[in-house]
């Protein structure tokens, strides 16, 4: 039973980064799907693109065709909202479709990782013989004509 105890500690110990792993991406994927986390995604990333949206565009004005309509004080904020007034909107909404589309692609790929593992162990058992085709031919090819 001793022996058992070191042995079975020892697995333990190597199992356990994997299995945390498996538990985090699980995690990371449930939290995507949580509305609650998506709405403070968008909101960061709207936020992010406020910044973006307030750096002042005016001055090059002068290097655009007028019927743009870029005014000498204008931000990208300015120039985007006269094009179409609910586009902050539509970003905010934009960015929380795609982390819910990150939620819904990152656990169908956790779904489907057992499954390509699967697969990924059937093809090398499937190679294995022929690269010891390849091998035991390699070493018979004589390139002396």
């Amino acid at each position: 039973m001793r022996l058992f105890t070191p042995a079975a500690l020892a697995l333990c110990v190597v199992a356990a980064p994997a299995a945390a792993q498996s538990r985090a991406e699980v995690d990371a994927a449930r939290r995507l799907n949580d509305p609650v986390v998506q709405e403070g995604i968008a909101g960061a990333v709207s936020a992010l693109a406020g910044i973006v949206l307030d750096t002042r565009v005016g001055p090059l004005a002068r290097y655009t065709d007028p019927r743009d309509g870029i005014r000498p004080n204008d931000t990208l904020r300015d120039v985007e909202r006269r094009r179409d007034p609910h586009f902050e909107a539509r970003l905010h909404d934009d960015a929380r479709r795609a982390v819910a589309g990150a939620g819904m692609v990152a656990g169908d790929a956790l779904a489907m990782s057992g499954e390509l593992a699967r697969t990924a162990s059937r093809l090398q058992a499937a190679i294995a013989p022929l690269s010891g085709l390849l091998a035991s031919a390699a070493s018979d090819y004589d390139d002396d004509y």
